[in-house]
């Protein structure tokens, strides 16, 4: 009973059991292999054993004896045909570490969801080692099948100003696949080239960039530009003129309530609040003009299919194109740009939502790891984070 326990705590089914000692705190299973013997490498003929001597490895962790090593004895032998001289090795064992591939995997998956420097302060091994092993088998855990249906394309900081990356996300798992550095038209194209393959929908903000990156590589999938990008467009003329007729003085809760009442929609709101939006429009045909066309592109938004949406559309871009408020028809000329990826926004059921709150945890994988060594390795700790392995 004693012995099959020990087989399967080791679990190497072909070794044999020879003892056990403990050494100062450290346990050893003493094993060895049926006798055999290994061919040489180069011509494939017998082999004579010249010297034998025994090394240890670093095996598994249990939980009252800490980490338990396995010793197992290496020859070195001799061909007698061609004179090749070699040592013998185990499968999954490298001959030159201190630890076998089953014990670094196992280092590697209970880095996830914690820190490195934690787990090795519980194995207490050093910081580099367990680093290496995470870095060497992480990607294993990663599946290499990336075929998402539909992507969220933006970008972060990696240094507010200075430094930033582009992230691809799967819209519908929430899985991050590609982490590249810049914010340009190349580090987009370089993103979106993981998932190229597949990609039918892809969702973005109104950036040039990314419209010409999403043409060039991902021709044939369907560019949806993210809703909350578009109304923005509207609530930020709102604002500057929030602040231009200086409507609920300095005070911060008067200046939400305000700007509350200007974004809502109006059946949202009660008689009192509209009568008040009235006032304010009376006041100054700036935010008339405004306000008019946001409660507008919100009726276009409620369409069911593509006719109705075009037909809409077109209707809101004639009738703002040339409207006397300047802010109003910069916004038309933007979403006459835009028509097709404006169309696909008002039908697609996808949007940047997810993608957004993705953003802010990533800046918290950045900001808890004190920065990283490289990009490659803060790409890897984020797909990890986000791919639900635990």
């Amino acid at each position: 009973m004693y012995s099959q326990f020990i087989k399967e705590l080791i679990d190497l089914p072909d070794v044999l059991i020879q003892k056990v000692r403990k050494e100062e705190e450290r346990w050893i299973f003493e094993l060895s292999l049926p006798e055999q013997c290994p061919l040489c490498p180069v011509c494939l003929k017998r082999t004579i054993k010249m010297t034998c001597k025994k090394k240890q490895w670093m095996h598994g962790y249990a939980q009252r004896i800490g980490i338990f090593w396995i010793e197992l004895p290496v020859e070195r032998r001799r061909c007698g045909t061609c004179g090749m001289t070699f040592s013998t090795s185990y499968p999954a064992i490298a001959p030159r570490s201190v630890a076998t591939d089953a014990f670094q995997q196992w280092v590697a998956q209970s880095c996830i969801g914690t820190s490195i420097q934690a787990v090795a302060r519980m194995l207490k091994l050093p910081y580099t080692t367990v680093e290496r092993w995470f870095y060497t088998h992480a990607p294993s855990f990663l599946s290499n099948e990336i075929q998402p249906k539909a992507v969220c394309v933006d970008e972060f900081a990696f240094r507010k100003g200075h430094d930033y990356g582009v992230a691809i996300m799967d819209a519908e798992t929430g899985e991050v696949y590609a982490i590249e550095a810049g914010k340009n038209e190349e580090a987009i194209g370089r993103a979106l080239a993981h998932v190229s393959g597949s990609v039918q929908y892809v969702v973005s903000d109104l950036a040039p960039a990314m419209k010409k990156a999403i043409q060039g590589i991902c021709p044939e999938a369907t560019h949806v530009v993210d809703y909350f990008h578009v109304i923005q467009l509207f609530t930020d003329a709102l604002e500057r003129c929030r602040k231009y007729l200086d409507k609920g003085g300095k005070k911060h809760g008067n200046v939400r309530y305000v700007c509350r009442l200007l974004s809502q929609c109006p059946e949202k709101l009660i008689e009192e609040e509209r009568q008040i939006v009235r006032e304010w429009c009376n006041e100054s045909d700036y935010l008339k003009s405004v306000y008019q066309s946001l409660q507008h592109f919100r009726y276009v938004s409620k369409s069911k299919d593509v006719q109705q949406a075009k037909r809409r559309l077109e209707a809101w871009i004639h009738r703002y194109s040339f409207c006397p408020c300047s802010v109003v028809r910069a916004i038309a000329k933007s979403l006459v740009k835009r028509t097709d990826e404006i169309i696909s926004c008002i039908l697609s059921p996808y949007s940047n939502g997810k993608m957004e709150g993705t953003n802010n945890k990533i800046k918290l994988i950045k900001r808890r790891g004190y920065g990283y060594r490289n990009i490659q390795r803060f790409a890897l700790r984020v797909r990890l984070e986000t791919a639900n392995i635990l």
